[in-house]
């Protein structure tokens, strides 16, 4: 099985995506970057806005890392790889590899996991980003068209609507690591009451409030890591 999943062939096509997802995120950074000056956006602000995205991306990267070592051992190291470098979502990632091996009968890193099942494994995480970027293709130049006739009949109803969404992604997040318990939980707790402490002290200090989200999900993180280790 190992000959399969860390294939010399197979990392080659894997280092080939990432490095298409390397040149988007660069040719991403550029065009914004000649846009702020078109719409008035200072240099300082957008630094600002990078260290920000920065900062808020260490919390969620640290529990993709902790997934990406499990996966790499049933799944192979070049296309855990590609697939968290493309998805961002070790746990959809994880779920869609499990269900696929289920749907052969088998377990996913069990003693009847087949290539076969690797196959349907590898199969069932396409079918799980594949939707998204089909959606994006298709529906993402008309959704400027929508959020005019929206706000040009009432600007609340986007607002409403959009805190809506956010309310029930994280709270659609947070409901599926809490029932698991313990560790979760503390860290969930941790990372929220990081989070009020953080924004409080960032009143006084104005430059912590573009690190206080990073900081306290680090927090977070190392209480689940810290409550697991004693369980």
């Amino acid at each position: 099985m190992d000959e399969i999943i860390n294939n010399p062939l197979l990392w080659v096509i894997c280092a080939i995506t990432v490095a298409i997802i390397a040149f988007q995120a660069v040719a991403y950074f550029r065009l914004t970057s000649k846009q702020a000056k078109a719409v008035g956006v200072s240099k300082e602000m957008c630094r600002k806005s990078f260290r920000v995205g920065i900062m808020t991306s260490i919390g969620p990267a640290l529990g993709i890392v902790v997934v990406m070592v499990g996966l790499m051992a049933v799944l192979g190291h070049p296309l855990t790889w590609m697939r968290l470098s493309m998805i961002v979502s070790a746990a959809n990632e994880l779920a869609a590899a499990q269900i696929g091996a289920e749907a052969t009968g088998t377990v996913l890193g069990g003693a009847d996991f087949t290539p076969e099942a690797l196959m349907v494994s590898w199969f069932g995480m396409w079918l799980n980003g594949v939707g998204s970027l089909v959606a994006v293709v298709l529906f993402a130049k008309h959704l400027r068209k929508t959020q005019d006739k929206i706000t040009s009949k009432n600007p609340r109803i986007l607002a409403i609507v959009s805190g809506a969404a956010m309310c029930a992604i994280y709270g659609n997040l947070s409901a599926g690591s809490l029932i698991s318990g313990g560790d979760f939980v503390g860290a969930w707790i941790t990372g929220g009451v990081a989070t009020f402490v953080f924004y409080k002290i960032a009143q006084k200090h104005e430059k912590l409030k573009e690190y206080s989200l990073g900081l306290a999900m680090v927090c977070g993180t190392i209480a689940g890591a810290v409550i697991h280790a004693f369980m």
